[in-house]
C-alpha cells in the first residue's frame, strides 16, 4: 500500500513514556495511570502521555476543565418566524452587523402580520453548560414607527427544562440592554440544557399600534458542551498511542519501530508489536512527510506514524516536545531514554537520547502535586522538560473486574461471515493484576489456559468465550460469535433434449452460509442470475454455457461449463456430471459423480489425474461415484473426465463430459 495523507507539521506533538526496564528484548510492559491524568493530557495541559512506577486506581488528579467556547457555532438555530428574505441560520455564523449589509446576513421577522413577540432559539444535540449570552440586534431604523425592524423593546433567555417540560427564565441574568449599534451582554447563573431561547418584546408604535419586526444578525451563546460523543468502533480499544516520528532521506526507505506503547481507557499502557502497511520507492522519492498505517494482533483499529523526508541536512533542532510522567508518591518516576525533536526543517524524530536531571525524593515524597524536570537532548543546546504528577496508590479493596478483549484476524468479509479461517488473539487489562489469569472455551468446550493467538480452522458458527481473573479474584468475561464459510458452493447442470433445443437445469448446493445466487451466460447474453430452466436452440455452431453460483458469505465458485453440440452431429447421452475435492483425516480427495439421465443403462468411465473406475450398465436414475484418494494433504486444480456410452433406439452412442475442481489444501 502506498497512498498516503500528507501529515501536518504541528509542534505540539507528544510522548509516551515506556515504564520500567524489560527483561528481554519485546517483553511487555504494562503500567497504569489514571484516567483523569490522561483527560488532563488530551486537553492541552502541556503534556500527551505519561507513565507510573507502580500501580494506582480511582481518581486521583482533577483534570483540566474544559474552557468556555461559543457553543452558539454548534448549536441549531431556530425562530417563531423568518422573513423570506433573511436566514435564521446567519445568526451563527461567527459575523454580524447592525445595520445595513445583506439580507441574508441578518434573521428578521418582517411581514404584513407583525405579533407583539418573537423567538429565537438553540438546540444541541448534548447538552451544553452556558453562563453568557451576547446579541447584536440588526435594525434599519430608530424611530418606533411600528413598522420596519427595529431593536425589541424588551427581552429575555430562557433554558429548557427538562424535567418540568418547559422553558424556565434563566436565574439571576445581568441585564438585557438593547443597544442598538453595539454589542448586547447578558450574564447568568451556569445552567445545563440542550434548548436555549431568547424571547423579543417588538416595539410598538409611538402613535400607532402595529408593531415593528425583531431583527439578529448574531447571537453567542458561551459555555461547554453541546458535542455528542459518537460510540467508539473498538470500545476495548486504546485511546492514544506513542508517537511515531521518523525520518529518512530521499530514495530511502524508513526505519518503522516494531513496537509502540497503546494507551487504554482504563488507564493500561501496553508495549505492542506493530506491522507497518509497505512504503513504497514512490513515497519517499521527494521531500515531504506522509502517514504511514499499521496493525497489530493485540488492536483492532489500526495505528499511525509519520514519516518525515529529508533532502539534504535537516539542520538543527529547533524544540523538543514534553513529555509527562505519573509516579505514586515515594516511588521514582520512570523517565523516558528518548524524546520528540523538531529541526529546522520542520521534520521531526522521536529516538532522540535524552539525560534527565537527578530528582530529588523529597519532590516524590507527597501525592497530589507536580514537578518539572529537565534533561539534556544529545546533539543540542534546546533543554528537554517533563513534568511529574505524584498520586497516592489505591489501597482500598480491589472490586474491579479485568476488562477482555477478542479480535479475529483476518476479519469479516461485507457479509459479516469470515471467508478466511481467522485467527484469535485475547487480551484481557486489568486496573492493578499487570497479568490476569486468561483461560478460553471454544464451541461451548471445555476451558483451557489462553496461551497465544489460535487459529479455528472449521468452518461453522464458532463461539469464543473468555474469562480472565486477577489476582484478587475478580472476574471479567468476553465473548465473540464468528461466522466461518471457507468454501464456495458447487453448481449441478442437468441437461434435457427438446426437440432441437436443450433445456438446462442449474441447481447449485452449499453447505456453509447457503447459496446466494447462481449466475450464467452463452453466446449473445450477458452474465446473469439464473431463476429458473431455460432453453437454448441448437446452432450449427457448438455453444459454450459458463454458470457458477455464489454463496451468502461471499465465496465465488470458479466458473464452470457445458458445451452444447451443433445441429447435424452425433446425438449425446443426458449426463449430469460433478467433481468435488474434499478432506477426510488430512488427506485431499477428489469425488466423482455421473448420473445417468437417461431412459437405458450407460456403461461409465470415471477418470482423474488419481486414477480410472469404470462401471456397467449403471441404470436410469442412478449414479456412478468414485472418491480418488490424491494421497497428500493437497490436491492442485485438475479437471475430471467423464466417458459414457449407452444404445439408443439401437445406435450406439458416446459422451465425454469434463469436470473441472478447484485446488484444495488439507493441511
Amino acid at each position: 500500500m502506498s497512498a498516503r495523507r500528507n501529515a501536518s507539521r504541528g509542534t505540539a506533538a507528544t510522548v509516551l513514556i515506556p515504564f520500567g526496564t524489560p527483561s528481554e528484548p519485546g517483553a511487555r510492559r504494562r503500567v497504569a495511570a489514571t484516567a483523569t491524568v490522561l483527560a488532563l493530557a488530551l486537553t492541552g495541559a502541556g503534556v500527551g502521555a505519561w507513565a507510573l512506577g507502580g500501580s494506582t486506581g480511582g481518581d486521583v488528579l482533577a483534570a483540566a476543565d474544559e474552557a468556555p467556547s461559543n457553543v452558539a457555532l454548534i448549536g441549531t438555530p431556530d425562530a417563531s418566524y423568518t422573513a423570506s428574505w433573511n436566514t435564521v441560520e446567519s445568526v451563527n455564523d461567527g459575523a454580524g452587523v447592525s445595520t445595513g449589509g445583506a439580507h441574508d446576513a441578518a434573521w428578521a421577522t418582517w411581514s404584513g402580520d407583525r405579533p407583539a413577540t418573537q423567538w429565537l432559539e438553540y438546540s444541541w444535540p448534548a447538552p451544553v453548560t452556558v453562563d453568557r449570552s451576547v446579541v447584536r440586534f440588526w435594525s434599519d431604523g430608530a424611530d418606533a414607527n411600528g413598522d420596519n425592524v427595529r431593536v425589541p423593546a424588551s427581552w429575555k433567555i430562557q433554558y429548557w427544562d427538562a424535567d418540568a417540560g418547559v422553558f424556565v427564565d434563566v436565574p439571576n441574568p445581568s441585564g438585557y440592554p438593547t443597544e442598538r449599534l453595539a454589542l448586547n451582554e447578558t450574564t447568568f447563573d451556569a445552567v445545563t440544557t440542550t434548548r436555549l431561547r431568547a424571547t423579543f418584546d417588538a416595539l410598538r408604535g409611538a402613535t400607532v399600534s402595529t408593531y415593528s419586526a425583531v431583527g439578529v444578525s448574531e447571537w453567542e451563546v458561551w459555555g461547554t458542551g453541546g458535542v455528542e460523543e459518537p460510540e467508539p468502533v473498538d470500545p476495548d480499544g486504546p485511546i492514544d498511542y506513542s508517537p511515531v516520528h521518523i525520518p529518512t532521506d530521499v530514495g530511502v526507505l524508513p526505519d518503522l519501530p516494531a513496537e509502540i506503547d497503546a494507551i487504554f481507557t482504563d488507564g493500561w499502557v501496553e508495549t505492542v508489536a506493530v506491522d507497518w502497511e509497505d512504503v513504497t520507492a514512490a513515497d519517499v522519492a521527494a521531500a515531504g512527510a506522509f502517514e504511514v498505517t499499521g496493525t497489530s494482533d493485540d488492536l483492532v483499529e489500526p495505528v499511525s506514524g509519520t514519516v518525515h523526508v529529508r533532502d539534504g541536512e535537516p539542520g538543527a533542532i529547533t524544540a523538543v516536545d514534553h513529555v509527562s510522567v505519573v509516579t505514586l508518591a515515594g516511588t521514582a518516576p520512570a523517565l523516558p531514554a528518548t524524546v520528540t525533536a523538531e529541526y529546522e526543517d520542520a521534520s521531526k524524530d522521536s529516538r532522540i537520547p535524552v539525560t534527565w536531571d537527578a530528582v530529588d525524593p523529597v519532590d516524590y515524597a507527597e501525592p497530589d502535586g507536580l514537578f518539572f524536570v529537565d534533561g539534556d537532548v544529545e546533539g543540542t543546546d534546546v533543554p528537554a522538560e517533563a513534568v511529574v504528577f505524584v498520586v497516592a496508590p489505591d489501597t482500598g479493596e480491589d472490586t474491579t473486574p479485568p476488562t477482555v478483549a477478542v479480535t479475529a484476524q483476518p476479519g469479516p468479509a461485507t457479509s459479516g461471515w469470515y471467508v478466511q479461517h481467522p485467527t484469535v488473539t485475547v487480551v484481557a487489562f486489568d486496573n492493578r493484576d499487570p497479568a490476569p489469569t486468561v483461560e478460553v472455551s471454544v464451541d461451548g468446550g471445555a476451558w483451557a489456559p489462553y496461551t497465544g493467538a489460535f487459529p479455528l480452522d472449521e468452518d461453522g458458527t464458532r463461539s469464543v468465550e473468555v474469562r480472565a481473573t486477577d489476582e484478587a479474584g475478580n472476574v471479567g468475561t468476553g465473548s465473540r460469535e464468528l461466522r466461518v464459510d471457507t468454501a464456495a458452493p458447487v453448481t449441478v447442470a442437468t441437461l434435457r433434449e427438446v426437440g432441437s433445443s436443450v433445456e438446462i437445469t442449474l441447481e447449485a448446493t452449499d453447505a456453509g452460509s447457503g447459496v446466494d445466487k447462481v449466475q450464467w451466460e452463452g453466446p449473445g447474453t450477458f452474465w446473469g442470475t439464473y431463476t429458473e430452466p431455460f432453453t437454448r436452440a441448437l446452432t450449427d455452431e457448438q455453444q459454450v454455457v459458463e454458470f457458477a453460483a455464489t454463496d451468502a458469505a461471499g465465496n465465488e465458485e470458479a466458473r464452470r461449463q457445458i458445451v452444447l453440440p451443433a445441429l447435424g452431429t452425433d446425438p449425446e447421452l443426458d449426463l449430469a456430471v460433478e467433481a468435488t475435492p474434499r478432506c477426510l483425516a488430512g488427506k485431499a480427495y477428489v469425488a466423482v459423480r455421473a448420473t445417468n439421465g437417461e431412459d437405458v443403462p450407460v456403461t461409465v468411465t470415471l477418470s482423474t489425474p488419481f486414477g480410472e473406475r469404470a462401471f456397467a450398465d449403471v441404470a436410469p436414475g442412478r449414479s456412478a461415484y468414485q472418491s480418488f484418494p490424491a494421497r497428500a494433504p493437497s490436491a492442485p486444480t485438475g479437471t475430471a473426465t467423464v466417458s459414457a456410452t449407452a444404445t439408443i433406439d439401437g445406435e450406439e452412442v458416446t459422451a465425454t463430459v469434463d469436470a473441472p475442481f478447484d485446488a484444495l489444501d488439507c493441511g
